[in-house]
């Protein structure tokens, strides 16, 4: 039995066997010095970033890093391939997030339907306007990625589709972090936990919490455009 999926816009031809083989494709991380892996000092990481969490000193992602391949389907039951997304030149928010997360919910609220509760956050600055804009007119791709679901378990792809019920944004690829993949290279602290890719999916800036930092990149460099 064969499946056709897509990866945005690639068909390929998929048996059952080849496709759960995807879906459970393992990020290696090979230590020490790479990212994921510990250390006590930058010295320690090969891209000198050793940055200190609550579960002790881990080398992470920094500028020109590589995003490692990953694959889920999205909510549209289609296999998708970080590696070989179609980006178009855009820029790329990496989200981490929950379905738990009320920050989350509020973001993806705000950029569905236009709720305005996220302008009374602390860390909200009424420039982020303009993201939203370049979302909306693809000048800048959004990737949500959950990981868990609202019972604290590891998000599933039922978690990708109750999510897409609930903020049906056209412009929003939601994914599933099953196997937390993809969490144990960014180790998410604080979500949503937003990191800006350039169009081959090469880190800009990264973050293990909140939003400020990827917006505040994105909004500089496509006001030097």
């Amino acid at each position: 039995m064969f499946i056709i999926f897509i990866i945005l816009s690639t068909t390929i031809l998929l048996s059952n066997e080849e496709l759960n083989k995807k879906l459970n494709h393992k990020i290696v991380i090979e230590c020490p010095g790479n990212i994921g892996c510990d250390c006590n000092d930058s010295n320690d990481c090969n891209n000198s970033n050793c940055i200190r969490i609550p579960k002790g000193g881990y080398c992470m992602p920094a500028y020109n890093d590589t995003l490692p391949n990953f694959y889920s389907l999205n909510q549209f039951e289609e296999l998708v391939s970080l590696k070989e997304i179609k980006t178009e030149g855009k820029f790329v928010l990496l989200e981490m997030g929950t379905t738990w997360c009320a920050p989350c919910n509020v973001l993806a609220n705000w950029l569905t339907w236009d709720d305005n509760e996220i302008e009374s956050k602390r860390w909200w600055r009424p420039e982020y306007k303009k993201v939203k804009d370049l979302i909306n007119n693809n000048k800048a791709m959004l990737i949500t990625v959950l990981y868990e679901n609202e019972n604290r378990e590891n998000a599933s792809y039922d978690t990708v589709y109750e999510w897409y019920d609930n903020f049906p944004d056209e412009h929003t690829t939601v994914l599933s972090d099953n196997n937390k993949e993809l969490h144990k290279w960014l180790k998410p602290t604080g979500i949503p936990a937003i990191t800006l890719l350039d169009s081959n999916m090469n880190v800009i800036v990264y973050t293990n919490r909140g939003l400020n930092i990827a917006f505040d990149k994105l909004l500089e460099l496509t006001n030097e455009k």
